[in-house]
């Protein structure tokens, strides 16, 4: 038996409703809520935001820049109209040059005139029978005029030798040493032909 009076805390409810709010440290209330939900959307927004450009710097920038480098290198490459060419001047000269100077091939010795009407006369100086008609055959064959085929009776000589009068035969008795292989060629103004051959020892014509 209760030995204290009924007062209203002995009346309980048979369906007790909640009494207060009680919070507890996880809990937000519903204002507090709704603040947090709006900043969070912006901070997602600010996040779409730097994603989008980083994605245009990564994408975009790279081939603006790529771009600009290829035209100016292209640019860069490409001639200007109004600049002379330096390859043209350059070989000039030496095309001027090279069809100037003659090639050393061409630098040749010219012949010395000679004149092969004059009376030429052959002369064996040898003991060796028909030499000097052989050394007239060679002088005929080669144009000269042969006149007079004989024995020498001058002084010995020691090889063959082409005479001439004059200076003005001097060229000629070179041509016809040249075409006798005869190396020796002599003044003798008191010659009475032109020209005289003497054939002498080691005569090979």
């Amino acid at each position: 038996m209760n030995m204290y009076s009924r007062d209203e805390f002995d009346a309980i409810p048979e369906s007790p409703r909640r009494q207060g709010v009680h919070r507890t440290r996880g809990e937000t209330s519903v204002e507090g809520g709704g603040q947090s939900g709006r900043g969070l959307r912006w901070i997602l927004a600010a996040g779409l935001i730097a994603l989008v450009i980083g994605a245009l710097a990564f994408f975009v920038l790279p081939r603006l820049g790529l771009s600009g480098t290829t035209a100016a290198a292209s640019s860069s490459q490409k001639p200007t109209s109004g600049a002379p060419s330096a390859a043209p001047s350059s070989s000039a000269p030496s095309q001027a040059a090279s069809s100037a100077a003659p090639p050393p091939s061409a630098k040749t010795t010219a012949p010395p005139a000679a004149d092969k009407t004059l009376e030429v006369g052959v002369y064996n100086a040898t003991a060796t029978g028909g030499l000097g008609t052989r050394a007239a055959t060679a002088a005929r064959s080669a144009g000269w005029a042969v006149s007079t085929v004989g024995n020498w009776g001058g002084a010995p000589v020691s090889a063959s030798v082409v005479y001439y009068k004059t200076a003005a035969q001097a060229d000629s008795a070179k041509a016809l040493a040249a075409d006798l292989g005869i190396a020796t060629v002599q003044e003798a103004p008191a010659l009475g032909l032109p020209l005289a051959v003497v054939v002498g020892p080691g005569f090979g014509g």
